[in-house]
């Protein structure tokens, strides 16, 4: 199974749908490069709506070698400056002209990566080819000497109309019967990202029909149910290379992922062999985010991204051909419970301590004697010099 968003990504400008003047800028931008005034645009706008896309595409049409890297690489100035300066300073291998894509520059962070936009901007300047850089966002005053030294692309939120027709020449070419409204609805739902119009078409299409009661078990692209859709990607890829971009745009943290990984790995992975073959890999990522809590080296995320998606896809004998419902982790609502159990616990041995003129440590060692007075129905005249709570007296009857 390719992902339809490999599959069907465009292979010149004229396929980049809906973004036909902000191509255009790119494109002239590319081929004048030596007149531009500045020797970076930034292409700023939000996520899915065909930046990255449209960089590969140009590069394709043109005949130019992409070298791309991605800010969560390079996490610090020294080594955005050791890579560009390598990658701006070197001609192509076989002579062609080169574009340099960072990605994602909005990830960049003020405090713990001080010093990578001077570092960027110092290796932009030396640069003989065309640097392309992409931001979703860029109101932070962090990022105003970049502003001022790219050349600004806007690239405007796609309009549902644009991306439903998108989905039914998808459709089209895949032999998926689809009814209308049912992809009008999964472009409303996608809220002007293609990429996760495309992803959520292909979940509903696996039996290669779509009703519009497939499109409203989906939710408007709610983080539970981006992390569920990257999960099927990691799961049921037959191919690494799908998997290995199934967390990109997931609003989710890291340590989160692994919580919902360690819930749903046991449902979808039925054979041992797989099984401890995925931990293996889940343990090793968290290796390396322990690393980078110590050390701060976060350039480690892109390993902890291979080995729980790339990794885990990998693991597997063969795909499950069962659907799994996959669910959140409980560890956090048993440890809510738990805390809520011991509370109340907390709180009667606070108030036996400061009446009897202990210690906490002593008071608690005397919580079972009070429990069993209380369950022989003997309390009352304790309860009220302790001033308890009749939760805290029904807790002691327990």
């Amino acid at each position: 199974m390719t992902l339809f968003t490999l599959k069907y990504a465009p292979q010149n400008s004229n396929q980049v749908f809906g973004q036909q003047k902000a191509v255009g800028e790119l494109k002239d931008f590319i081929v004048n490069y030596k007149k531009q005034k500045q020797k970076a645009a930034l292409l700023v706008g939000p996520v899915g709506n065909g930046k990255t896309s449209s960089v590969y595409a140009l590069a394709k049409e043109l005949n130019y070698d992409l070298l791309e890297i991605n800010s969560s690489d390079l996490r610090n100035a020294d080594n955005i400056k050791t890579f560009l300066d390598a990658a701006l300073g070197q001609q192509s291998l076989f002579f062609k002209p080169k574009l340099i894509l960072v990605d994602e520059v909005d990830n960049i962070s003020g405090v713990k990566d001080r010093g990578c936009i001077p570092a960027l901007l110092k290796a932009i300047e030396k640069s003989s080819f065309p640097v392309i850089l992409t931001a979703n966002e860029l109101e932070d005053s962090k990022f105003k000497a970049l502003n001022k030294s790219c050349r600004l692309i806007d690239y405007h939120k796609l309009q549902y109309r644009t991306i439903a027709h998108t989905l039914q020449w998808v459709c089209q070419q895949e032999g998926i019967e689809f009814e209308e409204k049912a992809i009008n609805s999964l472009a409303r739902q996608a809220d002007g990202d293609i990429r996760g119009a495309l992803t959520d078409l292909q979940v509903c299409s696996s039996n290669k029909n779509i009703t519009f009661n497939d499109v409203t078990k989906l939710s408007d692209r709610k983080r539970t149910d981006t992390v569920m859709n990257a999960l099927t990607l990691i799961f049921k890829s037959s191919t690494v290379e799908n998997a290995l971009g199934a967390l990109d745009d997931t609003d989710i943290d890291v340590r989160d992922v692994f919580f919902w990984m360690d819930e749903n790995l046991p449902k979808e992975y039925l054979d041992a062999k797989s099984l401890a073959k995925a931990y293996e890999w889940m343990s090793r990522a968290d290796v390396f985010n322990g690393r980078i809590m110590k050390r701060q080296h976060w350039r480690f995320l892109v390993y902890i991204n291979n080995l729980l998606t790339a990794g885990i896809s990998s693991a597997k004998e063969g795909k499950n051909p069962n659907f799994i419902s996959y669910k959140p982790t409980m560890r956090f609502l048993r440890m809510w419970q738990a805390k809520m159990k011991n509370a109340k616990k907390k709180e009667i041995v606070s108030k036996l301590a400061k009446k009897t003129h202990t210690s906490t440590k002593v008071a608690s060692g005397q919580i079972p004697y009070l429990q069993a007075i209380f369950k022989n129905k003997k309390g009352q005249e304790i309860a009220a010099e302790l001033e308890l709570t009749d939760e805290e007296v029904e807790w002691l009857k327990k």
